[in-house]
């Protein structure tokens, strides 16, 4: 009876309502209403994706991983069940080889191809879904709009060297324009900004120098416009922990025992070995150096003790009377100096811990001292300082870079130098494409990570021994076995050859980490993190300052006059049913804003060109950056052109 009467009715209501709802949902979308105003495809959309957001799959890997063939280590749900069956076997096919910054021998991971590589990160996570459905409603497809994913690990030199992107990525835009006999639209999201940045470089740059060879009208006869979503122009400070310590701010403040967890199977030594291999990050360091972010022109005053209630703890002076004259940290040590930690006569050392007047060299040990950190009395660190110090130590994928602003004016367009710089428009002015738009959309509101907190962990400083975690040793003598694989083979199948250096030749956990007890609300540090205003992830100055000095008048960084339009949408988090998880439909935050309405009605005008001029070619800006640019370029120290 209920096979034969009620389960028709109740697949029919289903049925009914289901209908109904795609209805009032494609009703609903701005890109449905624009077509009932007659707006239609007109300009070929090249969509640049971001960090993390593209998913890599594998083509070669070594006897743990050849199960996994053609099937993604990164951007699926299989993703953790590959990580929690063999986290050093996911390890090693993620990390590139620190010597090339390239593929490691006998493993090839390749980013995912067409608009499946980075719709929907995982599962129903949407990414650029949304994007690309509203396109559909005015008429775009395949043959009109094409995702052009990247594997987002490698520095952009090498991105071209190893799989040609930016030779792909100019043909493309080249038989969009031949076959529509429009120019094209950029779209970019997050780090695609900054390689969308460094293709407009690379694309007009002749070939004897490692550029696209294009000629210096290429961007003029090709792109109609650059649509800058939430873009990494200036760099992101979250990168700086990331290859300091192996730590984000959300493991810094991570409750005790998912901290203790997360150590368990993918800690700091392991987080740190890995994403130094990653070229892209060292890309994503903040740019221009003390004269943008070491002016503090962004970051909240605040006045008394920040920490723990020592009065060891450094304290921010920024009065109004020095604030043009001095230079806001980077990173504040909390501690660091000989008085903390002494030499190795001082009980709180272990017992086989090197003095600090004894510890190698960096050239005949990996082992840390006081003296590598250069600590100044002060206990901080600029901007410039922090960088030049992950520099010095990178690896082979910081050497494509140069973060040094200042030098990419005095090198010539001839040299080969000049393209560590095409990533950094502080160092490099736009091309000339005087009828190019460019558009700077982003999200502001929300609390991003600024500067650090740091403490030093006076028992690791020294000798190697010192610096390894004894949780992560190995004891043959008490028959204990660990349960980290890097101890061990155990995640070797039989047979298969170990391809890891041995743990004592690589470098060990750094004896520094994030002081998680720093805290001050009146100047916007938690857990050992200062935030300024951003979408959570960028900051407002790496979003902005660059898009508001393009748009000025007779500058040096936009010499042809590309028209520049800055348009911030105040992050307003609403509850959706039907996208629960997210931030709604005026989020600002960092990859939600690509579902953000006036966002995706921005793009959607722009790209079919229907009442850009009155309805998109002005600026809104409802953050500080006005007064923020102002305070930059005050600065004694300070400014784009210092």
């Amino acid at each position: 009876f209920y096979a034969s009467n009620v389960q028709p009715l109740v697949d029919l209501g289903l049925s009914t309502f289901n209908g109904t709802n795609h209805d009032i949902e494609e009703k609903s979308r701005v890109g449905y209403q624009l077509r009932e105003q007659n707006a239609r495809a007109k300009h070929p959309v090249i969509m640049i994706p971001g960090f993390v957001t593209t998913g890599l799959e594998l083509w070669e890997g070594t006897s743990c991983a050849k199960k996994h063939f053609r099937q993604r280590l990164w951007g699926s749900t299989s993703m953790a069940r590959t990580f929690f069956a063999d986290r050093e076997c996911w390890r090693r096919h993620l990390a590139l080889n620190p010597q090339t910054g390239m593929d490691p021998e006998n493993i090839r991971l390749r980013a995912a191809q067409g608009f499946e590589a980075a719709d929907n990160f995982i599962a129903t996570y949407w990414v650029w879904s949304k994007v690309i459905e509203n396109l559909a409603d005015v008429g775009y497809d395949g043959s009109t709009m094409t995702m052009m994913s990247y594997d987002w690990r490698l520095g952009y030199e090498n991105l071209e060297k190893r799989d040609g992107y930016f030779t792909k990525l100019k043909s493309t835009i080249e038989a969009h324009h031949a076959t529509t006999a429009e120019k094209v639209v950029m779209i970019s999201h997050s780090m695609g900004g900054t390689v969308a940045y460094y293709f407009l470089q690379w694309v007009v740059a002749d070939k004897k120098v490692g550029g696209g060879g294009g000629g210096k009208n290429w961007i003029e006869n090709h792109v109609h416009s650059f649509i800058n979503i939430a873009g990494t122009l200036l760099g992101v400070p979250k990168a700086i922990p990331a290859l300091l310590s192996g730590e984000l701010k959300d493991t810094a403040a991570m409750f005790p025992q998912l901290g203790a967890l997360l150590e368990q199977y993918f800690g700091r030594r392991w987080r740190k070995n890995l994403w130094q291999t990653w070229g892209s990050l060292y890309g994503m360091l903040p740019k221009g150096g003390d004269a943008i972010w070491g002016t503090g022109a962004d970051v909240i005053d605040g006045s008394g003790v920040i920490g723990n209630d020592t009065d060891t703890i450094p304290t921010i002076q920024e009065s109004s009377d020095s604030a043009a004259k001095t230079l806001s940290p980077a990173i504040i040590w909390n501690n660091g100096t000989d008085e903390i930690c002494p030499a190795s006569s001082s009980p709180s050392l272990l017992e086989n811990t090197t003095p600090t007047s004894e510890v190698p060299t960096n050239e005949e040990d990996d082992g840390f001292t006081l003296s590598d950190l250069k600590i100044p009395p002060s206990r901080t660190w600029s901007m410039q300082e922090t960088i030049n110090y992950l520099f010095e130590r990178g690896t082979e994928s910081s050497s494509i870079f140069s973060p040094d602003a200042k030098m990419g004016w005095k090198k010539r367009r001839s040299s080969k130098d000049k393209r560590k710089h095409w990533s950094d428009p502080i160092a490099t002015p736009l091309p000339r494409a005087p009828s190019l738009k460019i558009y700077c959309l982003y999200g502001t509101g929300l609390k991003t990570e600024r500067s650090y907190y740091y403490k030093v962990s006076c028992d690791k400083v020294g000798g190697t021994s010192a610096n390894i975690d004894q949780n992560q040793t190995c004891s043959e003598e008490d028959g204990n076995e660990t349960e980290l694989s890097q101890c061990n083979n155990s995640s070797l199948e039989e047979g298969e050859e170990e391809t890891m250096t041995d743990d004592e030749d690589e470098p060990q956990e750094p004896p520094f980490t994030i002081d998680a007890s720093a805290k001050d609300d009146s100047a916007g540090v938690q857990s050992g993190v200062r935030f300024s205003d951003g979408d959570a992830s960028v900051p407002l100055v790496s979003l902005g300052y660059m898009c508001q000095k393009w748009s000025q008048p007779r500058n040096r960084h936009n010499p042809s006059n590309i028209r520049v339009f800055t348009r911030e949408s105040k992050h307003e988090a609403q509850v959706s049913l039907s996208d629960p998880g997210r931030g709604g439909p005026s989020s600002g935050e960092h990859v939600d804003i690509l579902g953000n309405v006036r966002v995706i009605e921005d793009v959607v005008r722009i790209a079919t060109g229907f009442e850009v001029e009155e309805k998109v070619d002005q600026d809104i800006i409802v953050s500080d950056l006005k007064q923020i640019v102002q305070k930059i370029d005050a600065h004694d120290l300070g400014g784009s052109n210092s």
